[in-house]
Formats: structure tokens, sequence, C-alpha cells
């Protein structure tokens, strides 16, 4: 079998749309959750924690190496194949790439292979047989700083990964570590034919289907459009338009709310959603991601095909928020750049344009620190509230939030 069929469905996948930078608030560490689960019994001795950040709410950020190099990664249980920057892989003196083309999660794109990659995460190294080089541009410009590497379902097969949003912290212990007591809901991991990690799971209250396990998304649900069309699920909603970017381009894809979704016996009601046109996974109909997962404490062993999620007290929880601006941006040090104007949004409605840059925002101006404090936050506020933009022009406008899907 060629080496890019063994690559997951889709590598880097960042929503850059209005609405669909989806962000969160650090919950603040509550001692008495802390001590209750401090141990997290299940694990044949108590599990090495290290530091996690939730950035902008929707890339689980840990530290790594690789190469010997110290870098901050993203962890993307949705790429079967690691994914290296391409900065990064100039800094490391990565040349004689193998071309490569890799599936999207509506298309292919270009990319390098590298050979022979060790990595080291939670303490455990692994020499990888490839990892992809590739454009993270898209993940890096809605992020708001340069984002080095994905560290994919290649990596998290060599061990067992326990994630506690509520203290931001995550374990990385050896396979089949952990034993799950009764207050944990066992879900078998699927493969596909792209090897892309799957769960099923009901939407709706519809028949179980097969939805990619995606740590790496910032939607928290994506279904196809021929399921959602084939079940209705768009009947009597309101429909607006958002960007998704990936390492295969940009597409207009349709946000919605779907009306619940049940992983076993552990449902969540008015879940952010996305209907995508060009799905190119065989074996699946959509993706659960990293909003959605938010909910639950998670260990993930992808060597033993087992996800197990406890329900998470409603503070501990990542919000699955909601824009109501309807401006897609990508930030930079300076400003940020509107890369798309949501249909029948606030922003539509007040005459905003693909290309305009915000450098402040309620007379905050836009710096590095935009995606690492609280200014993000403003697209998400109550309806109603009035958010004053300074644009680079000089001018200032007065856009009022309101609910527009």
């Amino acid at each position: 079998m060629e080496t890019s069929r063994c690559i997951a469905r889709r590598s880097a996948l960042k929503y850059i749309g209005a609405g669909l930078i989806v962000t969160s608030n650090p919950p603040p560490l509550w001692a008495a959750r802390t001590e209750s689960r401090e141990s997290w019994a299940g694990f044949a001795t108590p599990p090495i924690w290290r530091p996690l950040e939730v950035g902008t709410g929707d890339l689980l950020i840990v530290p790594a190496k690789m190469s010997g190099v110290a870098i901050e990664a993203v962890l993307d249980s949705g790429s079967g194949a690691s994914i290296i920057s391409k900065p990064l892989a100039a800094k490391l003196g990565m040349s004689n790439l193998e071309p490569r083309r890799i599936n999207g999660l509506s298309g292919k794109a270009p990319v390098g292979l590298v050979r022979n990659v060790e990595v080291v995460l939670g303490g455990q190294a692994r020499v990888l047989p490839f990892a992809v080089v590739a454009d993270l541009g898209a993940i890096s410009a809605a992020f708001g700083r340069p984002v080095d590497m994905l560290l994919g379902a290649d990596v998290l097969a060599g061990g067992c990964v326990a994630l506690d949003f509520a203290t931001r912290r995550f374990a990385f212990e050896k396979p089949a570590s952990f034993v799950a007591g009764p207050e944990w809901t066992a879900l078998p991991l699927g493969h596909g034919a792209k090897q892309e990690l799957f769960v099923l799971a009901s939407i709706a209250g519809l028949d179980p289907v097969p939805l990619m396990l995606d740590f790496g998304s910032s939607s928290a649900l994506i279904l196809s459009s021929s399921y959602i069309e084939a079940h209705s699920l768009l009947a009597g909603k309101t429909v607006s338009t958002a960007a998704l970017g990936g390492v295969e381009g940009v597409q207009i894809v349709k946000p919605f709310t779907a009306d619940k979704v049940s992983l076993g016996a552990l449902s969540i009601a008015a879940v952010p959603a996305l209907a995508l046109d060009r799905w190119t996974s065989a074996s699946t109909l959509g993706n659960i991601g990293l909003p959605l997962l938010g909910q639950f404490d998670i260990v993930l062993d992808v060597s033993q095909g087992w996800l197990w999620l406890r329900s998470a007290p409603p503070r501990a929880r990542l919000p699955m928020l909601k824009d109501r601006s309807g401006l897609g941006l990508a930030a930079s040090a300076t400003e940020l750049t509107v890369v798309h104007v949501a249909s029948g949004s606030p922003a539509a409605q007040a005459g905003w344009g693909v290309g305009e840059h915000v450098v402040a925002v309620n007379g905050r101006p836009i710096d590095g620190s935009y995606t690492r404090g609280l200014l993000w936050q403003w697209r998400y506020g109550q309806a109603g509230t009035r958010v004053t933009l300074k644009l680079a022009d000089g001018t200032t406008r007065v856009l009022k939030l309101a609910d527009y899907y």
C-alpha cells in the first residue's frame, strides 16, 4: 500500500469562518473536583500529569520534542500521520522531501514526506516511520500564533492519553495501563479505510453512525451533507455560511445547531454543527471535534481500541460557544483580517466585506496577547451587545451582536 494511502483522511483543520473559531474561557481550578479525582483511579500507577493548554478553546497544545528540539504541539487524533509545519521542517534542516498528496476533509493537498522522525511526548519517545511536512498556515492564522506540529494517531498509538480539562493537564501513560471504573462509558474505536479513528454516535435520536474522533477539529460536530439531507436534519432550522480551511484549501460550509448528540449513554443537547458537501471519508459520515469531546474527562488508548468518557461537572467543561458577529477572522500580531462574512449575520447586514482589517476592539488594540487573553471573546457575547471595532483606515464601526443561525 502506498504511504499516502496510509495517511488519515485529513491533516490540518482549522475553522477560519464566521462563528467557527470556537473559543472558551479557562474554567477555574476548583479544589473540590481536583481532590475528588486527583488519583484518576483506574491507572495501574498514578499518572504523571503535565500542563495542557486549550488554545483559544479549540486546540490541545502540549509540550513535546521533535528530533531533540522542544516544541509546542497540537494533539490531533483526526490525523493518522503527524504533521510538521514548513518553518519547523526548515529549522530542523529537513530537505529532499518525498512529494505526496494527502486527503483533506474535502479534497487532496500536496505535501512532503520525511522519514524516521523521533517524537517525545509525555516522557515517552517514539520513532515514526514517516511524518508529513505541510502548510499549517490556516491553523496558525486562526490561532494567532505559529503552530509547529500536529501529533496524530501515530503518536497517540504509542501510549494511553488522559485529558483533564478542569485542571488543564494531560498524562501520556503506557498502553493498556488503564482499567475503567463504573463511572466511565466505554466506546470501541473503529479504524476507517484510511486509518481514521471513529466511534459510533447517534444524531438527534437516529441510529448510531460512525463519526471520526478528532481532537484537532474546532467544530463540535461535522456531518456530511448527504447524511443531513437523507434525514432532513436542517428542516425548520436557520442556516448560515462559514469558511472552512485546511491543507486542501478553503470551502464554504453551512453552520447549524444539532438537537442532540449521543455517545453511548451520554448525550449533549444543542450542539453547534457544520454541513459539509464534499466529505471524502468512505468509512464515516462526519466527525466529533474538541468542543463536544471537551464536555467529558477522556482516556484514549488507541492500541487497545478504546475511548472512555466520563461526564465532567458543568464548570469543568469546554463551552461550545456560538459566534454572534458573522465575521470570520484570521489573527496576526497587529490586526484581525476578515476572511468571510456569514450570510444573514449582523456583519453582513452592516455591510462588512472580506479583506477589511480590524486593529482594535472596544478601544483595545490587537497585539500578540489577543488569543492569549480574553479579548477574543467579544464575538461570543450576548445578543444585543454592541462592540466598537476600529479599522486600519482609522474609521470605527459599531456591530450589534445577534443570533443568526
